[in-house]
């Protein structure tokens, strides 16, 4: 992937973060970039570019994505790095299982890469696709790009754990939860010395060398018995990407503070909007005041059709959005 691509800040459900799998680097970028297209379909992102497609199908979805977003600034000759991690995702799968089912099935399926394009696609089923976009549980943000630098899957797995973190973090060696089951390391890296040398050190390493966030571990006994490690966040400002940065600061901030008096006004008096509504949709507010000539002017003749629509305030926000993709 190129150094070069924007960053972007993917925000990561916890059934992906704490799942139990033992994916290769380019395994992993799949996911990732399975996550990102997942969180342009949560925010409703239309792709342009048509080496980039979302195609839904009956059953879920289909993926058109360019081979080179999963290498790390390399060549793939004939795309054997590529074809490879793509067989080999397709025979992992995803297990799932709640009061009334359990099924099991391929992560991705059909891939597929179109010689002398470099353009590969792959088919997600829907629960797969599902799992994606399932926040329920909690998530995790993570900086796209920086995701994409690391070497070792462990890395990754270490850097989707402590991004954002700001408290001490225990992650036990064994059990349901614990490391080994976590990254399917049963039976590799039996003694504890060697699983922290091979695993978490090399981990470590890359963080703190890449990723604005890292980790001090300090291990836990009971007794002479090493049960896991407390992982100490570390957090590297000037790693972070300072426009991701302010992103984060502006979101934070109300629409109030954003928006000019009197667009804010007529919204919420010419449209009856209230104000966790106008906070709800600043993104498309704020970027039609910036962007729509004479804001005031085009919500004035919205007002007719508004009064005739059964949804007067999406009927707003909906001709707001058209007008943005018309500019």
């Amino acid at each position: 992937m190129s150094e070069n691509l924007p960053n972007k800040a993917v925000f990561q459900s916890y059934i992906w973060t704490c799942a139990k799998y033992d994916f290769s680097p380019y395994e992993k970028r799949i996911i990732y970039r399975l996550i990102e297209f997942a969180q342009h379909w949560l925010e409703g992102v239309k792709i342009k570019d048509h080496m980039h497609k979302i195609e839904p199908t009956d059953c879920g979805v289909n993926i058109t994505m360019p081979v080179a977003d999963i290498l790390r600034d390399e060549t793939d000759n004939n795309y054997a790095k590529a074809k490879a991690a793509f067989t080999s995702l397709s025979k992992k799968g995803a297990e799932y299982e709640d009061d009334e089912i359990w099924f099991y099935t391929a992560i991705i399926e059909h891939p597929k890469i179109k010689k002398g394009t470099g353009v590969a696609t792959f088919h997600v089923y829907e629960p797969v696709w599902r799992a994606a976009l399932d926040f329920t549980k909690g998530f995790k943000k993570y900086e796209l790009v920086t995701a994409m630098k690391f070497k070792s899957v462990y890395a990754m797995r270490f850097y989707e754990l402590m991004s954002g973190q700001t408290t001490p973090l225990f992650v036990p060696l064994e059990g349901s939860d614990g490391l080994r089951e976590r990254f399917n390391l049963q039976g590799k890296y039996e003694r504890v010395n060697d699983f922290r040398r091979k695993v978490i050190d090399v981990a470590k390493k890359e963080l703190d060398k890449f990723s604005p966030y890292s980790f001090v571990a300090k291990e836990e006994k009971e007794g002479k018995k090493v049960i896991g490690w407390t992982l100490f966040p570390v957090f590297f400002e000037d790693r972070e990407d300072p426009a991701l940065q302010e992103q984060a600061r502006i979101a934070k901030v109300t629409a109030r503070l954003q928006l000019e008096n009197n667009v804010y006004d007529y919204l919420k008096f010419s449209f009856d909007f209230k104000s966790d509504e106008i906070n709800k949709n600043k993104k498309t507010l704020i970027e039609g005041q910036n962007r729509i000539p004479d804001f005031m002017g085009f919500l004035g003749e919205l007002k007719k059709g508004a009064r005739l629509a059964e949804n007067p305030k999406g009927y707003v926000i909906g001709a707001i959005k058209r007008k943005l993709k018309e500019l």
